[in-house]
């Protein structure tokens, strides 16, 4: 870990895109994105990633947004919730995630896919003053000087993907400006996997909603839960030489150290909830996979908690504990290591900047890994509105003045 732990040289030169190379135009030939169909990226052996971590500069809040019961935009705090905390490593607690869930408004996942990075570009467009730098202060914007715009969700399960042998994941990427949008798809392994949930699997799902209901200041669990409603915050950094802005939704914040404004997300807590350890093989499964993606969630925003709460099989909790995200990877005991994490995900975002060169709203290029493993594969799709996911009202108004 010593090597997460290295000083940040904040005051590094930062050269913006447009400054690095000229904008292409685009009326340029969009099929010469078509030289990268077939460009493969290798995941294994994992080994090869197994060095120094590179830098990745302290997550940096920049902005926030809500989604309310119906998923409308918001932009402000208003679904930010406090989090009622005990900081002991330990204690007993009695809470039944099963209360109320009749009354539950469940997320219409058939809907919500069809937003891909809508609300993060409402709020870009919205804000789109913080992106200007020292030489476009007093000129019309350009660009966003950022090299990837996406959710935290993508990235985290890019840096879970040197350790998933099973799940396969699609990523498609648009550039536009010299910012290149990634944005995640559903595969059909995972459509059918939720298409055909029982009706268990689905209540497991709900107990994580409830969970954080008990946990709120506040709170009534006597009454259902709008899975609907989000708060958001939009995060700026840096792994080695990309450069991230990315939007998280995060559980809450701890009322006795949150204060507004903040630049980190220090004061925040990520909840989680997870099958009580009874067995060898709970506890290490817990380690191998549970702590692995808390570590991703809350690393790459900057969260330094996380509070489980462990549930029996009937969904009680009876016990919460805290974890240090950066005592984490030694609790796992090397089944995986945030060092190979982190430079898969650096070269592999290496890979998506060579792959993708048309710089064009509508031009997409799909990246793909089938499940079961494998290697990463790049296709280029050109203008194909099943996989196109950046609006119109989006590229037509952001640079318009």
């Amino acid at each position: 870990m010593s090597s997460l732990k290295r000083k940040i040289n904040h005051r590094e030169t930062y050269i913006p895109p447009y400054k690095r190379r000229e904008t292409r135009d685009l009326s340029t030939n969009r099929d010469s994105g078509k030289d990268n169909n077939g460009a493969q990226f290798q995941v294994h052996p994992r080994n090869k990633y197994d060095h120094d971590a590179p830098l990745f500069r302290r997550p940096m809040f920049v902005g926030d947004f809500s989604l309310d019961g119906k998923r409308r935009f918001y932009h402000d705090k208003r679904n930010l919730h406090y989090i009622s905390m005990d900081w002991q490593t330990s204690k007993k607690v009695d809470y039944d995630l099963n209360v109320a869930m009749d009354k539950m408004i469940r997320k219409n996942f058939e809907e919500t896919k069809t937003e891909k990075l809508d609300r993060l570009l409402e709020w870009i467009l919205q804000n789109l003053y913080k992106f200007q730098t020292k030489d476009s202060s007093d000129k019309p914007l350009k660009c966003l000087s950022t090299d990837f715009v996406c959710f935290r969700g993508l990235l985290t399960e890019l840096l879970c993907t040197p350790y998933e042998s099973k799940e396969g994941w699609i990523i498609c990427a648009t550039k536009f400006r010299d910012t290149i949008y990634l944005c995640a798809y559903e595969t059909p392994e995972k459509q059918s996997q939720r298409e055909n949930a029982t009706e268990l699997q689905k209540t497991m799902s709900a107990w994580g909603y409830k969970f954080e209901q008990y946990m709120t200041d506040g709170s009534d669990p006597t009454k259902g839960v709008n899975e609907n409603e989000e708060y958001c915050c939009v995060i700026r950094s840096r792994l080695e030489s990309h450069s991230l802005v990315y939007g998280a939704e995060v559980d809450g914040a701890d009322p006795s150290t949150y204060k507004t404004p903040h630049s980190d997300l220090k004061s925040f807590v990520e909840l989680k909830t997870g099958k009580e350890p009874v067995q060898d093989r709970d506890y290490r499964a817990l380690c191998r996979f549970k702590l692995m993606k808390w570590w991703s969630q809350s690393y790459l925003v900057g969260i330094p908690r996380v509070v489980c709460g462990f549930r029996n099989t009937d969904g009680k909790v009876h016990t919460l504990k805290t974890y240090d995200v950066e005592e984490m990877s030694s609790i796992a005991q090397d089944h995986w290591k945030p060092e190979i994490m982190l430079n898969f995900l650096n070269k592999f975002l290496e890979f998506v900047k060579t792959c993708v060169q048309v710089d064009d709203p509508e031009a997409v290029y799909k990246f793909q890994r089938e499940c079961n493993g494998g290697d990463i594969s790049c296709t280029y799709l050109g203008h194909d509105p099943q996989w196109a996911f950046m609006p119109k009202w989006y590229y037509e108004k952001a640079f318009s003045a």
